[in-house]
């Protein structure tokens, strides 16, 4: 495993990496002479006859790891040089930390349905169930179903009740909530925040395909469906969004929103709800990196990273790869990043804009 261009320990396996919510530390699952160890930042920890179950950072960088020996799994928190263990029961799912890590909550399945546990405290019992995530505040927000309908609570306390309920999220700061809910041609989107008088909802649509929420604000984004007519919402506000549109996403800081759309096969990049059209054709369903404030977004092809600029269309090109990973934009360095792969060698490529 190589991060920031550190090579870590040589092994017969390795797992997909885990990173804290700042990006600052990292843990990663390795199997070695058959057994596995969990790579934290620059330590070990060595499972023994255990395997790994899940790594997870608390958004204030708490790392907790579990372990499976057997039919039984432990977790264990390292907070403040000290490990605080807990026993998992029938664990489904991840297991989530309020922001101090003082507070965890996972979902386990019985035979009747599923328990939401809260610090090993049943507050829920239901037939179908999601966690959102823990506020800032470290309250932690579910949905559970229970018959034909579908309820929402922070810790104990009811925000909302509705017969069909999809795309449940808390922010990165913990700051707002935002799902949607409702039934047929009635689907409805709903933000909550602690700074609201009351929730924010949206007027109905036919139909709510995406939902994005604002990294630190009390802000969502939705692409909905109304006869027939796309949309991109921002909170209340909407803006057309042509007969097809794509994932619809905020960029890292939350100052733009933006997803691809086109109207009779002329794409177009729609952000914060004003629309570039783009003079080449782009697959709407391929995943698009935006650096903000730049007019500039990226994709891969087949073969290469490209970067191109919304306003004339312009599209630079990398090297030709045999095969070339989705972009992201990598704003600690202000630049597109991309994995190539030639003749089985791995290359990091990245475009400037």
């Amino acid at each position: 495993m190589i991060i920031d261009g550190k090579k870590g320990i040589d092994a017969d396996s390795l797992n997909q990496p885990k990173f804290s919510p700042m990006g600052d530390r990292h843990a990663y699952t390795m199997l070695r002479n058959g057994i596995w160890s969990i790579h934290v930042d620059d330590s070990i920890i060595t499972l023994g006859a255990g395997r790994p179950g899940i790594l997870t950072f608390s958004r204030n960088g708490v790392f907790a790891y579990s372990v499976i020996d057997g039919q039984s799994e432990v977790l264990h928190i390292l907070k403040d040089d000290q490990t605080v263990s807990h026993i998992l029961q029938n664990r489904v799912g991840d297991v989530h930390l309020s922001f101090d890590a003082n507070n965890w909550a996972y979902v386990s399945k019985n035979a009747t349905g599923f328990v939401v546990l809260l610090n090993e405290e049943d507050i829920g019992r239901y037939d179908q169930c999601i966690i959102a995530g823990f506020m800032v505040d470290n309250t932690m927000i579910h949905a559970g179903k229970q018959g034909e309908l579908w309820r929402v609570f922070k810790n104990t306390e009811q925000l909302l009740s509705a017969p069909f309920l999809q795309h449940a999220q808390v922010n990165l700061m913990g700051t707002a909530f935002a799902c949607s809910y409702g039934m047929g041609t009635r689907m409805s989107g709903y933000l909550y925040s602690p700074d609201f008088v009351q929730p924010l909802e949206t007027s109905g649509y036919d139909r709510i395909d995406n939902i994005v929420v604002h990294p630190s604000e009390a802000l969502m984004g939705l692409i909905a469906s109304k006869s027939g007519t796309n949309y991109m919402v921002m909170n209340t506000a909407e803006y057309d969004a042509g007969i097809h549109i794509g994932m619809i996403r905020f960029t890292h800081d939350g100052k733009e929103l933006y997803a691809l759309g086109d109207s009779q096969q002329d794409p177009f990049m729609i952000v914060n709800g004003q629309k570039f059209v783009q003079k080449n054709s782009l697959d709407i369903q391929r995943p698009y990196a935006k650096a903000p404030e730049t007019g500039t977004f990226a994709y891969a092809t087949s073969s290469a990273l490209m970067m191109q600029r919304m306003s004339d269309s312009f599209t630079f090109a990398g090297m030709m790869a045999d095969y070339v990973s989705s972009p992201i934009f990598n704003h600690r360095l202000g630049a597109y990043q991309s994995l190539g792969i030639v003749n089985n060698r791995l290359f990091m490529m990245s475009c400037k804009p």
